[in-house]
């Protein structure tokens, strides 16, 4: 299983990133579905069953010593990476405990045969992929709010209609 722990906007908070994505700033790529946006918190690669089980119970295990707390980001940063050929919106500034939190999860996910992030972390929602150039500075700049009161640990599964992330366990974020 292709696993990631990751947050998730409310549903009126991803229709309005998608509205917004739509009426301002039309990319060259492949438009991500509103249904597929979050924010990467770890990436893990593949794990099988047993090591799944035993990723959930070492979250459940330190969640509280994780001391995770609710946030509301406000995505106003847009960029890109030519590398993954993405453009992405994100929070120019965050709180010290997002990166904390996300650094914690992935010593867990890398303690069970996880892949180690060696970046710094960007938190960033993907708008479109297969980009080919940078998007131009939009004519609304935006200044999107997301709320963030759980993480979820997600597959994610390749279908004929492209890929789909699936929440196998979730933990609060208390606000």
């Amino acid at each position: 299983m292709r696993l990631f722990f990751g947050l998730e906007p409310l549903p009126g908070e991803a229709r309005a990133i998608a509205d917004w994505r739509d009426r301002s700033l039309p990319v060259d790529g492949r438009a991500v579905p509103a249904a597929n946006f979050h924010i990467t918190l770890a990436f893990l690669g593949e794990l099988d069953q047993r090591r799944l089980e035993r990723l959930c119970d070492a979250v459940d295990s330190c969640v509280d010593q994780l001391n995770p707390a609710g946030l509301t980001l406000t995505l106003d940063n847009i960029g890109y990476w030519s590398k993954p050929r993405i453009c992405w919106l994100g929070p120019s500034r965050w709180p010290d405990h997002l990166p904390a939190l996300a650094k914690r999860l992935n010593h867990i996910g890398v303690s069970e045969g996880g892949r180690r992030e060696r970046n710094n972390y960007q938190p960033h929602v993907t708008l479109y992929r297969s980009c080919d150039t940078p998007p131009s500075a939009p004519a609304q700049p935006p200044a999107l709010p997301m709320t963030c009161d759980h993480f979820s640990l997600y597959e994610s599964r390749q279908g004929r209609q492209g890929v789909s992330y699936h929440p196998l366990a979730s933990w609060a974020l208390p606000l």
